[in-house]
C-alpha cells in the first residue's frame, strides 16, 4: 500500500512539474474575456485574430466591462453542474492579473465627466488583491486634448497605482499582442518562482542559464571560464586575456605567482601582448602595463571587501 501511495505521489509531482515547464505551461492557462468585447469593433477584431492563435479563452459576463482575467488549470476535477458527458469539469484557479481595455470613446467620456478617478477603486472592489493594467488607445495626432490625455494617464499611474499600456492602431491587433505577452508571463511565473527559490540569491549566477555563461562538464570548459572571468574586468580585452592565460593557465598559477615571487607585479606588467594574428611581419606587441597589473594584484590579494580597484 505504501509503495502504491509513493508511486501516485511521484506521478502527481511529475504532472505538476510538466504543467509549469516552459513550452508546456501555455496549455494550462486560459483567458476569461468579458462579453462586452463582442459589441465593440476593437473587440471583434481581437477575437477574430484570437481564434487563429494558440491562446485559450472563454467569454463570460464580468463585473467590469471590457476586462480580461486569467485562469490556470490546477489539474483537479470538480463535479459538473452542466452537461459534461463525464459528470466532471476541470478545476481552474484565477490568477491575480486583470487587464481592462478602455475604448477611445469611453476614455474621452470618462475624461470629460472626471470619472476616471473611480476606475481604480471599481477594479479593486470587483477583483480584490490583483494587479491592474489599463489599456488605452494612443491619442490621435492633432488632437487638442492630447495634453489632458497624458495628464490623465499619469494620474492613473501615480494616484490609483494602475499600470497603463497605450495601444497603437489598429487597437485590436496591439491588444492581442499585449494579451499574448501577459499570458506567457503568467504561464511561466510558477516555474520562474520555483527556480528562484531553489537557487537562492547567489547561486542563480552559477546556474548556467543565461547568455554568455560557460558550461563546465567533466573537466571541460575551465579554460574558457577563466578567459570569460578575465574579460569581465575593465581594460582586459580578448588579446590581454589570452596572453595572461598563456602564462597562467588557471587562477591558481597566478595566485601562486603573486604569493611566491616578490617581483610578480612587475613581471606581469612586462608580459607581452600580441595585437595581431596575421602574418609575423604584421605582429605588434605591447606590455600589459603597471596599471592593469596592480589592479589584478589587488583583486586577487585584497582581504578587505571594500577595497577599490
Amino acid at each position: 500500500m505504501s509503495n502504491k501511495v509513493d508511486k501516485l505521489h511521484k506521478q502527481a509531482l511529475r504532472e505538476q512539474q510538466k504543467r509549469i515547464k516552459p513550452g508546456e505551461c501555455m496549455k494550462y492557462v486560459r483567458m476569461v474575456i468579458d462579453s462586452g468585447f463582442l459589441s465593440i469593433p476593437e473587440g471583434q477584431e481581437m477575437l477574430q485574430q484570437l481564434n487563429s492563435s494558440d491562446l485559450k479563452y472563454e467569454i463570460k459576463s464580468l463585473p467590469v466591462s471590457y476586462c480580461i482575467l486569467w485562469e490556470r488549470n490546477v489539474g483537479q476535477q470538480t463535479i459538473s453542474l452542466g452537461t459534461s458527458p463525464t459528470g466532471l469539469d476541470e478545476a481552474w484557479k484565477r490568477e491575480n492579473q486583470v487587464v481592462q481595455f478602455l475604448p477611445e470613446s469611453s476614455f474621452h467620456k470618462a475624461l470629460k465627466d472626471q470619472s476616471l478617478v473611480c476606475l481604480g477603486p471599481r477594479l479593486q472592489d470587483s477583483f480584490p488583491d490583483c494587479q491592474y493594467t489599463v489599456a488605452v488607445p494612443k491619442p490621435r495626432h492633432g488632437k487638442h486634448n492630447a495634453s489632458s490625455h497624458q495628464d490623465a494617464l499619469i494620474e492613473m499611474q501615480l494616484l490609483q497605482e494602475l499600470h497603463v499600456e497605450q495601444l497603437n492602431r489598429p487597437e485590436g491587433q496591439d491588444l492581442l499582442a499585449l494579451l499574448r505577452r501577459y499570458t506567457k508571463a503568467i504561464a511561466e511565473a510558477p516555474y520562474k518562482k520555483q527556480r528562484n527559490e531553489s537557487l537562492g540569491c547567489f547561486k542563480k549566477y552559477l546556474a548556467n542559464d543565461k547568455k554568455q555563461c560557460v558550461r563546465v562538464d567533466q573537466g571541460n570548459g575551465y579554460g574558457r571560464l577563466w578567459q570569460q572571468h578575465l574579460n569581465r574586468l575593465p581594460q582586459v580585452t580578448l588579446e590581454v586575456a589570452e596572453s595572461v592565460i598563456a602564462q597562467y593557465p588557471c587562477p591558481k598559477n597566478l595566485l601562486d605567482h603573486f604569493a611566491n615571487d616578490p617581483n610578480a607585479v612587475q613581471n606581469l606588467a612586462d608580459l607581452k601582448i600580441k595585437r595581431c594574428n596575421g602574418p609575423q611581419p604584421l605582429h605588434t606587441e605591447r606590455r600589459i602595463g603597471n596599471v592593469l597589473s596592480n589592479k589584478l594584484h589587488t583583486l586577487y590579494n585584497a582581504r578587505d571587501p571594500n577595497t577599490l580597484l
